[in-house]
């Protein structure tokens, strides 16, 4: 377990160094963060885990995270930082509702074809991990392209 968790946390600082790279040096965070979700999609490849057992995850974390930067975004925008973290954290809990309920219809649909889904610490974790930057890329890339930029302090 200890050598998943570590695998996990690599690909995980990966992500992280490069997205504050990405701030320091003011690049848009959309195309950059859509990109990032290759980081953990690699890792799920590279250990062969078979793709479509983390569909459920996959969807959970496109619909969570893409969902959720939607009110961070528009909070930090017309509040600031505040509302960014209110944004943030209230559109989590609504999205961990709406994104939940897919999850789990999804999985259900995948048992009743006969194909297991899987709940497997590193299949689970990259699936939420490239779901979640995947889907918060495109939102924040479809709001660069429509003008609507975060700034920077």
């Amino acid at each position: 377990m200890l050598r998943k968790a570590t695998y996990v946390t690599f690909l995980g600082l990966i992500v992280a160094v490069i997205g504050v790279i990405t701030l320091k040096n003011r690049f848009p965070i959309g195309p950059v963060v859509l990109v990032l979700s290759v980081v953990p999609l690699g890792g799920l490849l590279l250990t062969r885990r078979p793709l479509v057992g983390a569909v459920p995850d996959l969807i959970f974390g496109a619909l969570d995270t893409g969902l959720l930067t939607i009110p961070a975004l528009w909070g930090g925008v017309m509040f600031g930082v505040a509302g960014a973290i209110a944004g943030g954290v209230i559109g989590d809990a609504l999205t961990d509702g709406i994104a939940g309920f897919f999850e789990g219809g999804i999985a259900q649909w995948l048992r009743e074809q006969g194909i297991e889904e899987s709940r497997e610490p590193v299949t689970t974790s990259l699936g939420k991990m490239t779901g979640c930057l995947a889907g918060s890329g495109v939102v924040l890339t479809v709001a660069l392209l429509i003008g609507v930029v975060p700034e920077f302090t």
